[in-house]
């Protein structure tokens, strides 16, 4: 799908007309045709499928938001074992050369600990690229809602029963 398949396709997405099906994709349920509206779709319905897709969004978002401390926490530990690898090698390798002896061991331990330094820099990578990803979904949800001169309030409820979510939400468009 190419950029404006993909804008139409937003704007199709949180419409009550929406037909959507896995073989023929995104068809207008009025018309029966895929979409082909040039800025914006003037029998858009906006409903039920706009409160899905903005709750949808939104979690994502505050989602992503709220781990952003168990990256952190995970990037830290990370780095503190490789540090730890690494200069426990270190001075043990200046501890054993002071009695003229090297040992593979040493060596082994600095790269343990360099082996683990990229696992804590990729634990932010990953929470850089998911916010990135949700960002990206309100920045082009409010610019599509924008085009219709519409605006949204949500209120987010959610809540971690035993590792599943519950979400719990309010939406207003107007």
């Amino acid at each position: 799908m190419n950029n404006s398949q993909l804008e139409l396709a937003r704007h199709c997405r949180m419409c009550q007309n929406l037909d959507f099906n896995v073989s023929y994709g995104t068809k207008c349920g009025l018309t029966k045709e895929k979409p082909d509206f040039k800025e914006k779709c003037h029998k858009i319905e906006f409903g039920e499928n706009a409160e899905k897709y903005i709750t949808e969004v939104s979690v994502e978002k505050e989602l992503v938001d709220k781990s952003k401390f168990d990256y952190i926490g995970t990037f830290i530990m990370y780095l503190l074992i490789s540090l730890s690898f690494m200069i426990g090698g270190t001075l043990l390798t200046r501890y054993i050369f002071g009695f003229g002896v090297f040992h593979t061991v040493t060596l082994i331990l600095i790269g343990v600990g360099i082996l683990i330094l990229p696992k804590s820099f990729g634990t932010l990578n990953m929470f850089r690229a998911k916010k990135n990803v949700a960002d990206e979904k309100i920045k082009n949800l409010e610019k599509t809602l924008k085009k219709y001169n519409k605006h949204y309030e949500i209120d987010l409820n959610i809540k971690d029963i035993h590792g599943i979510k519950e979400v719990k939400s309010k939406v207003r468009i107007y």
